[in-house]
């Protein structure tokens, strides 16, 4: 019998501005094999047309149909498992040992848990609350009697939590809504034979970058596993939806949209690096195209230091007098940087 075990885990993950996509990247990124996979997708953007309705996606990287609550379950690296509370509960009391021998096995475990009995960063002022929240269980440790976790306290980052923690989260975490399942990821490295010289699939990352230009309904693909999202808008049309929710000042207490829009620029800076590192970019469209995120990029981070200073003063007339005409600016040079860049991989 194992005294511990860490299964592995890369701490900085490239998105982490939702954990769905912070936990994922966190385990595939322990290979670099995911870096083209990585590259061909995180293009598209959709954001719901009223917040008012749906379920609180009001920013967010599409990544296709979702399906158990969780839009990751068809994943090239992943063998995932999906498995009901009540289930687990029925069939044991001891849930300590239930997640360390998942672990054992290979398992990662994705869980929600009541951050109240959490270990909370106190230099931030971080106070308890009863917060129910997703959490990545990567390892244990039978002598000090802990799990190690990756989640939100508040920042993403990986925490010990002892057994008698993690028991009473558990406990408190009421079986409802999302509430209801928890998740077992196993690793899987990708077959020799289906591995690339570089992973990168240049025609399906032209395709997504026309597809995001035009605001295209890419759910319509997907029709086959689940119905359209119609209340959704895509790509660059976001923006128009972006202008006219937070146009009403209902919706800056949350930090997580703007901090997506932050991080999708980031990422396509970096896709535009690796393009240009491949062959697939010339010098010149290299240079313009970088010149031209960095700028997009820069205007983001506007926005996103607006509203965390205008969340700090609980003054929200700062990020109010800055957002449209920043988001407008945005809107009007990602549409002619993206005319360029897909130009540029002809």
């Amino acid at each position: 019998m194992s005294t511990k075990k860490q299964l592995p885990i890369h701490l900085k993950p490239e998105i982490v501005c939702y954990s769905s996509h912070a936990k994922i990247l966190s385990i595939l990124a322990t290979d670099d094999c995911f870096k083209g996979w990585f590259h061909n997708n995180y293009i598209h953007m959709c954001c719901q047309k009223d917040f008012k309705t749906g379920n609180g996606i009001h920013l967010d990287f599409y990544m296709g149909p979702a399906k158990d609550f969780t839009f990751y379950p068809i994943n090239p690296w992943l063998f995932s498992q999906v498995i009901k509370k009540d289930l687990l509960n029925g069939m044991t009391d001891n849930v300590v040992d239930f997640v360390i021998q998942c672990i054992d096995l290979g398992y990662y475990v994705d869980i929600h848990l009541d951050q109240y009995h959490l270990p909370k960063d106190e230099e931030y002022g971080h106070e308890p609350t009863h917060f129910y929240h997703d959490t990545l269980i990567f390892g244990y440790d039978r002598e000090q009697r802990s799990f190690d976790i990756l989640g939100y306290t508040p920042f993403f980052r990986a925490e010990k939590v002892s057994f008698d923690q993690f028991e009473k989260a558990y406990r408190d975490c009421p079986v409802e809504r999302w509430y209801t399942v928890f998740y077992l990821y196993s690793y899987q490295p990708m077959p020799d034979s289906r591995k690339s010289r570089e992973g990168l699939d240049v025609p399906l990352i032209k395709e997504s970058l026309e597809s995001y230009l035009g605001s295209r309904n890419i759910s319509r693909q997907f029709a086959m596993i689940e119905f359209e999202y119609r209340d959704f808008a895509y790509g660059m049309e976001t923006y128009t939806y972006l202008r006219k929710n937070y146009g009403t000042g209902e919706y800056w207490g949350d930090i997580r949209p703007m901090y997506a829009l932050w991080e999708h620029k980031k990422c396509m800076l970096q896709r535009i690096e690796v393009l240009y590192e491949r062959g697939h970019l010339s010098t010149i469209g290299y240079e313009a195209s970088k010149k031209e995120y960095e700028e997009i990029k820069h205007l983001t981070e506007l926005i996103k230091q607006a509203q965390l200073k205008s969340l700090m003063l609980e003054d929200f007339s700062l990020i109010e007098k800055k957002f449209d005409t920043l988001i407008s600016e945005i809107e009007e040079r990602e549409g002619n940087a993206l005319v360029r860049l897909i130009e540029s991989l002809d």
